[in-house]
């Protein structure tokens, strides 16, 4: 069961991934997803194997079939976030869009614990509830901006 939910999942979120209209440009999907996936290999790592909180498949060992997790559904995940990001709305709409995708990423993190792509020790939902606000907020929306912050000002030197 849990390798039909991780091809599906895969499959939807890459193709939403790619066929939702961009509404930021190419470098600012790139450079966030490249950001992203280096925060979230080094949080999995310490998470896994200093803290047991949670991890992919098995406990204790590193297994290929993770990779499909980090490069099939994180940046699929990662494009569609900060493509459909409100940032023009109000902080109000705004924090309802990323209460959102919490809501929706803790009841993914429960089937995937349910068919055993995840697993949790030291962790329980409520606690990725609140680290999937901050951090797509903070790794997500707040690259972006930062990025185009970087890009629009002139070269110094």
């Amino acid at each position: 069961m849990a390798w039909i939910v991780l091809i599906s999942s895969i499959a939807i979120f890459n193709a939403v991934a790619v066929l939702i209209r961009k509404r930021i440009n190419f470098s600012e999907n790139y450079t966030t997803v490249v950001f992203a996936l280096a925060v979230s290999a080094v949080v999995d790592v310490f998470a896994s194997y200093r803290y047991k909180a949670w991890g992919f498949f098995e406990v204790d060992k590193t297994e290929y079939s993770a990779l499909l997790v980090y490069l099939g559904i994180y940046p699929a995940a990662a494009v569609i976030i900060i493509n459909w990001y409100p940032y023009r709305s109000a902080r109000l709409t705004k924090l309802l869009y990323l209460l959102g995708w919490a809501v929706f990423s803790t009841a993914y993190e429960w089937l995937s614990l349910k068919v055993g792509i995840m697993w949790h020790i030291h962790w329980n939902l409520l606690y990725s509830f609140v680290l999937y606000v901050a951090s797509y907020y903070v790794f997500l929306i707040l690259h972006v901006k930062a990025y185009r912050r970087l890009t629009n000002k002139p070269n110094t030197g």
